[in-house]
This record gives C-alpha cells, structure tokens and sequence, in this order.
C-alpha cells in the first residue's frame, strides 16, 4: 500500500489500534484498580467525591478511546458523500478516496469527543458547583448540552441514516472488543490446525484436545462490518421523522432552560422533558422502516430500542 494512501493521523491510528490491541486489557485492569486507592471518607466530603468521580472518568476515558482505536476504518457507518447505494469508494488496489478517509477522520473524532464530553459532563458540573455555586453549573450543562448537539449534527452529516443513530447504539449492536476476538479465534483458528491439547495459564497444566469435528468446532464467519449498502436499506427520510428529530434533540435543552427559568424545584422541568421523550419516540417508531436483515436495519433499530 502506498504511503500516499494514508496520512500521519491515519498511521497514528494504526499504530495506536495495534497497541491497545496487545496492551489495552491490562491496563484498562491497571486503571481499575485505582478506584480502590481512594480513601474513603464521609458521604458529605466534597472532595473524596470529587475524587472519586475523577478516577471513574478517567477509566471511562481510557475504554472510550480503547474503544475508538479498536474500531477499524472500514467498520464505520461513514459514506462517500453523493453515493447513492455504493457506499465505499476505493481504487483499484483497495485503499480508500480522499474524501471518504476526510469523512472518516471527522467521524471518529466527532464520536470520540462526544462521549469524552459526557464522561467528564459529571465531573465538570461538580467542580463549577463547588467553585461558583449551582447557577454557574447549570448554564454551564447547557452550554455542554448545546456543544454536544452540535457534535450529534456533525456525526450525522457523515453517515448516510436519515435520523441520528447514537454510538452508544452502534456499540450496543456491534461490539468492537467481540469483533477482535472473533478476527484473532478466526485467525488462530486457521494458523493451528495442528494443535492438540490446551495448556492452563495460570496452572500450567496440559489437557488434550476432544476428539470433534473441526468443522463444526469452528464459529462461521461473521458477515463484514463495511458501509456498502446502508444508505439503499436505510430508513427513507420524512416530515415525521425529521419532527421526532428535533423533538428529540431539544429536549435536553428546553429541559435546562424551563429549570433555569422556574428553578430546580419546579415540576414543568421534568413534565416537558418527559412529554417531548415520549412524543419524539411515538413519531419515529412507526416510520423505522428499514430493510430486514441488513446492517442498517441492525443499527437502526438499536438506536429506536
């Protein structure tokens, strides 16, 4: 593959992803561990909390971008923009166009900033509140919120789904730690065809192999995670599911600022949020509709559920 074909950030990637591949297991045990080093003090003490919320965060932070660099390029739901059904644009020798590689790029940091930012959301808000007070926090979350819509807007633009389906739901339906292990099964699997007993790891001791069927021992292949395809079994775009749209994405939002004006105590905040949940789920629920059996339709309804 030529050099050309892929840029420093591309390369960073690569090296990143083989690394966490080997590594990431270890240390994410490693960063676990540290939950139990916090001393533990009164329920009341501001800073064993803060603490305590700065270690989870971290943690968080480090699967997220575990996460992200374990996910490989081909795998994201990114698609070359004016395609109509073929979703992929590659050359001859397999590597991808500029323009899919740019959109790609913006995805996965659009994706790894969204969830950074509602890992440390917590975090954030505690430390303003200890600082400045609640109303600072609170315009502070809705600052937050209005960044993290425009990050959502962004994540959309790249992929080719008519509404915004969520990384978390993506996650939910393809995880990436399973897919690695499925792709090193696969490959062990194939490389040792001649391997007859199993050694224990922590005890050292060998049991020999059961005599089965290999064909049968071993899982089919999963079907490709690749984007060819999604924007043609997709859900078609409406006046509906664009109004369950924005009902959806508002109402974090509308929610803060009812709270702002009428205080924190006030019923209408948390009336609204529950009205406009329910009314956006009640407008995109029947008008889901993509093909069956698909990779779209797997994300799609995952996103719905």
């Amino acid at each position: 593959m030529a050099s050309s074909d892929h840029g420093p950030i591309e390369a960073f990637l690569a090296a990143q992803r083989t690394f966490m591949d080997k590594w990431g297991e270890p240390l994410e045990q490693m960063l676990s561990v540290g939950v139990y080093l916090i001393p533990v003090h009164d329920d009341e003490d501001d800073k064993a909390g803060f603490a305590s919320q700065a270690v989870y965060s971290a943690i968080d932070l480090f699967n997220l971008y575990r996460t992200v660099v374990l996910r490989r390029p081909e795998e994201l739901p990114v698609c070359e923009h004016g395609r109509s059904d073929v979703a992929v644009a590659e050359f001859p020798d397999g590597t991808a166009s500029a323009d899919l590689r740019r959109r790609r790029l913006v995805y996965t940091s659009a994706a790894f900033c969204l969830r950074a930012l509602r890992s440390v959301q917590v975090l954030l808000e505690m430390y303003v509140t200890r600082r400045r007070g609640p109303d600072h926090a609170l315009r502070l979350c809705i600052k937050i919120e209005t960044l993290k819509l425009v990050l959502k807007m962004l994540l959309k633009s790249q992929t080719p789904f008519s509404f915004y389906v969520d990384e978390d739901a993506i996650e939910d339906a393809e995880p990436p730690k399973l897919a690695a292990q499925q792709r090193q099964m696969l490959s062990a699997g194939a490389s040792s065809t001649s391997s007859t007993s199993f050694v224990g790891r922590r005890s050292g001791k060998t049991l020999q192999a059961l005599r089965t069927d290999r064909s049968a021992a071993i899982a089919p292949i999963p079907p490709a995670r690749v984007a060819a395809g999604l924007r043609s079994a997709s859900t078609r775009a409406s006046l509906q599911l664009a109004v369950a749209e924005a009902l959806h994405h508002s109402r974090p939002l509308l929610h803060l600022l009812t709270i702002l004006r009428r205080g924190r105590r006030s019923w209408a905040a948390w009336l609204l949020a529950y009205l406009l949940d329910r009314a956006s789920l009640a407008l995109l629920q029947p008008v889901v509709k993509p093909q069956p059996g698909t990779r779209a339709g797997a994300l799609e309804l995952a996103e719905v559920r």
